[in-house]
């Protein structure tokens, strides 16, 4: 008896059991089903018949790099172009029909980079302004050192070239001291001298005249005319305008001494040889004319004598010359 009630049981179940399970899945009232946003495989668009940079990995950095909330951004005509020129790329994104493009230098041939680089340039051209920085410089190749430029060398002034002829012309004054026999003389003159040669060393010829003077020698009075030559040498050296020169030569003197107080005037001649020393300083008015000054010695180791009727030998004529000159130059 018990049996049969739990029979009836079991099978009213199974009678009811679809309806349950329609009633279970079934959503409540007021109950909105779930939606499930399944992500499907973005179209591609980058393109480029390249492998460095590979398109698909520039892609797929594209996306890692832009939200998902903003993938709508590639849904407006933008297209991605690579292309690979060997030690440089070029990356083009079009978008609704403007291009902006960049080439970047990679002699290393990097594609992972170049991959990169081209990824954050594509994101920082579609993404407004505001959102993004200034796409990265890729690395500048290291500039090759340039060879440094010849110097010019500066022209050097050529020097002025010197007069080859000089003429000097010049007053004198000269002092004969008395020594042993020799008596005591002054006298006033002219000179003309001739250098020629451009160097510092120069050769030198020179004619003076030194008109009568009087002098007396044991008693008697004479009259001494003296006309003075040379040859030598001379060294000079400029200091900007000034010149400075020395002279060293033989010296020639042609005299004539003539008796004055006696009842018989005796007049002789003579010619002495001795050596002439001298300097001079100029001072350069241009390049062909200077006035100088300037000191000479003559020195005649063995002058003449000088002699009168009777009185016989009265003395000599001076050992030693001692003078001064003032003048012009002349260049030729």
């Amino acid at each position: 008896m018990r049996v049969r009630p739990q029979r009836l049981l079991f099978a009213g179940i199974l009678r009811l059991w679809p309806l349950a399970c329609a009633l279970w899945t079934a959503p409540a009232r007021g109950q909105v089903p779930e939606k499930r946003d399944i992500s499907e495989p973005a179209a591609p668009f980058v393109f480029g018949s390249v492998e460095c940079p590979d398109p698909k990995t520039v892609q797929q950095a594209v996306l890692s790099l832009i939200p998902p909330e903003r993938h709508s951004l590639l849904e407006h005509g933008v297209r991605v172009e690579l292309e690979d020129l060997g030690e440089s790329y070029r990356v083009t994104v079009w978008k609704e029909g403007a291009s902006v493009g960049k080439s970047y230098s990679d002699p290393a041939r990097d594609c992972g980079g170049r991959a990169r680089f081209a990824a954050v340039f594509t994101v920082l051209t579609l993404m407004p302004p505001e959102l993004g920085a200034a796409p990265p410089e890729a690395p500048a190749a290291k500039p090759t050192a340039q060879p440094a430029p010849a110097a010019t060398p500066k022209a050097t002034p050529t020097p002025e070239l010197q007069p080859l002829v000089q003429l000097e012309l010049s007053a004198l004054f000269a002092y004969a001291p008395p020594i042993l026999e020799a008596p005591s003389l002054h006298s006033f003159g002219t000179e003309l001298r001739v250098a020629l040669g451009r160097g510092a060393l120069s050769g030198t010829l020179s004619a003076g005249y030194m008109p009568r003077t009087q002098f007396d020698l044991a008693g008697v009075e004479c009259e001494l005319l003296r006309l003075p030559f040379s040859v030598g040498a001379r060294l000079h050296s400029d200091f900007a305008a000034w010149s400075l020169a020395g002279d060293l030569g033989l010296s020639l003197s042609a005299q004539r001494v003539r008796a004055t107080n006696l009842l018989s005037q005796h007049e002789s001649g003579s010619l002495d040889v001795g050596i002439r020393a001298g300097a001079r300083l100029a001072r350069k008015l241009g390049p062909h004319f200077a006035p100088f000054i300037g000191a000479f010695v003559w020195f005649s180791p063995a002058p003449s004598e000088i002699s009168a009727l009777p009185q016989g030998v009265l003395g000599n004529l001076p050992y030693l010359w001692l003078g001064g000159a003032a003048g012009i130059w002349f260049g030729l």
